[in-house]
């Protein structure tokens, strides 16, 4: 009589148990057993593929029948057996579509926020994702744990921006100015960040601000109609103005033409445009008081190296916190230690970290959209151009600024428009060719070019040369 190991290791018609799916007919007892090892679906043109033929043992195919229906409702569609079949596989340790551990039809569809899935909420409905996507989606559902994170996620999911026209803040029309005008004048850079004006934020992404937040920045700042009254041009702290001034009166015999150039999205960090409303959103969400500790903390760390010895400087060390009751004083006015610029900066950078964003701070680049002019580029200068005023000092501005309180002198003239008569920005290097060349051939890179652009003197004058590719580039 044959053993059982006899029976298995020599009876093709005994079935052995596996939990892997295996080819039809590569067994005698199937049948059309006569098609073994076949994997080709034989079609026409495009439609030939390969494609095994596949049967499923019983412990997986009751398996399928108990994921597939649940995983169906949650994703509102069909799953075939392939799909369930993966997903089966997948519990087990092994799929056919993806890789790991987890189902393809369950990553992300547990955890709701505003009423979707982690997974809906993150990529809608596309059908397939990347290692990285799912990554991405794993890690919401475990920062979804923090209650400030799920506070602000879930106003995120159900709300947007509400701005509204700031009450009694006045424009002028814009000029435009075709790129001729600027032939024989100085043109000297006058970077600025690529805030708005104009509008007053009561909600940012959801999250309903404590207290409004007002636009006032930006390229625009030439047209509120007081600063045209006044011909001020532009504004910043006292030294920053003083500074351009100089810059812009270095040229007594020429006509001279201040330029705006766009900075870095992150130099909004230095006004009030950032940290009033990232401060403003923290009473919705409700961080904790350890989050508070820690954000308070790094503040005090961040430092600077000081200019005579190189050392490292902590401005910020007596930092009382972004939760004390002056700290509106304090981004206002500064201290003895710090301007309140820095200060600005140093809050919005750190509120910008994962880290913070993990423990339930406000998200930064929500912020940033929401205070920024659509269609500002960072290295793109032109939209806004002012004449300046020969041996003229910096003034106290009549419209007042939340971050800046020294005015410079100037009168608006317009922006560069193209030939569809539209003000657009243009590359910095067109309207400064030959200061961009001189420094990219000493070595410069963008970024020491832009950074020269702020702090040191700068003042070239436009050539009947330079104005033939302006031309081109705007479409004439």
């Amino acid at each position: 009589m044959p053993t059982l190991a006899d029976l298995f290791n020599l009876d093709p018609n005994v079935e052995r148990l596996t939990l892997l799916p295996r080819l039809r007919g590569s067994l005698p007892s199937d049948p059309g057993s006569e098609l073994k090892g076949s994997v080709m679906l034989k079609g026409t043109g495009m439609e030939s593929r390969y494609m095994p033929d596949v049967i499923a043992p019983k412990v997986l195919y009751d398996f399928i029948r108990a994921v597939k229906a649940p995983g169906r409702a949650a994703r509102g569609e069909a799953l075939d057996e392939e799909e369930a079949l993966n997903t089966a596989l997948n519990m087990f340790g092994g799929g056919l579509a993806t890789s790991g551990g987890t189902p393809l039809g369950s990553l992300g569809m547990g955890a709701r926020v505003g009423g979707k899935t982690i997974r809906e909420l993150l990529y809608g409905d596309k059908p397939n994702l990347t290692p990285a996507e799912k990554s991405a989606i794993t890690r919401f559902e475990k920062e979804l744990k923090v209650p400030a994170v799920r506070r602000r996620e879930e106003m995120r999911a159900t709300g947007g921006d509400i701005i509204r026209p700031t009450e009694g803040m006045v424009f002028i029309n814009e000029i435009g100015l075709r790129p001729e005008a600027l032939v024989d004048k100085r043109l000297v850079p006058v970077m600025g960040d690529l805030s708005a004006a104009g509008g007053t934020v009561s909600q940012i992404a959801g999250v309903p601000l404590s207290k409004d937040a007002f636009q006032q920045g930006g390229r625009r700042y030439s047209l509120i109609k007081p600063n045209v009254e006044q011909k001020v041009a532009w504004a910043s702290e006292p030294s920053a103005a003083s500074s351009k001034v100089a810059n812009l009166n270095a040229y007594p015999d020429e006509d001279v033409l201040g330029i705006f150039v766009g900075m870095g999205p992150e130099s909004i960090n230095f006004s009030h445009h950032m940290t009033d409303p990232l401060l403003a959103q923290l009473p919705a969400i409700q961080p904790s008081k350890d989050a508070y500790k820690q954000f308070n903390q790094a503040v005090r760390e961040v430092w600077t190296k000081d200019k005579n010895t190189g050392e490292r400087r902590y401005p910020f060390k007596n930092f009382p916190g972004i939760d004390s009751p002056n700290i509106e004083e304090l981004i206002t006015k500064g201290t003895d230690e710090y301007a309140p610029g820095a200060l600005r900066t140093a809050i919005a950078d750190k509120m910008s970290d994962a880290k913070f964003r993990n423990m339930g701070f406000p998200r930064w680049e929500d912020t940033a959209k929401a205070m920024s002019e659509p269609g500002l580029k960072q290295g793109f200068g032109g939209q806004t151009i002012f004449k300046a005023i020969p041996g003229s000092s910096i003034v106290t501005p009549d419209f007042t600024h939340r971050s800046y309180s020294a005015g410079i002198p100037g009168e608006y003239v317009g922006g560069l428009i193209n030939a569809k008569g539209e003000v657009t920005g243009v590359p910095a290097d067109l309207l400064f060719s030959g200061m961009f060349k001189g420094m990219r051939e000493a070595g410069k890179t963008e970024h020491g070019i832009a950074r020269s652009m702020l702090l040191s003197h700068h003042g070239e004058k436009f050539t009947e040369q330079a104005l033939d590719p302006l031309m081109r580039f705007l479409g004439y």
